[in-house]
């Protein structure tokens, strides 16, 4: 299963989301059992300005990583600097990418 996260940033506060999401945001996320292993960065279009996402085990390691306390404060800090944020749990395809498992019927948001 991935878990695929888009938003995107609020004006002015570009350099403050970047930092937050490299200094804060995949560090806390790494100690909770996710990593990120692809981020896109959206330059033109009605696409999220940023879509990331990484591979995990099962729909209850997404539910204990996405409810917890730690994962709480951590999207309240990311809200400030973002808009239209989401968070969706998708089915793995064989040999697919972030990039190329688009939203769609298979996702549920967490």
């Amino acid at each position: 299963m991935k878990i695929l996260i888009s938003y995107d940033m609020q004006e002015g506060k570009e350099q403050e989301c970047q930092e937050y999401l490299v200094n804060k945001l995949a560090p806390g996320l790494g100690r909770l059992g996710f990593r990120f292993s692809d981020v896109w960065y959206t330059i033109w279009g009605k696409s999220p300005q940023i879509l990331g996402g990484g591979e995990i085990k099962d729909q209850a390691q997404a539910q204990a990583i996405f409810q917890s306390d730690v994962w709480q404060r951590m999207e309240s800090e990311l809200e400030p600097l973002t808009q239209n944020f989401k968070l969706r749990l998708v089915q793995s395809r064989a040999g697919s990418t972030v990039g190329g498992d688009a939203p769609g019927a298979d996702d549920d948001e967490i």
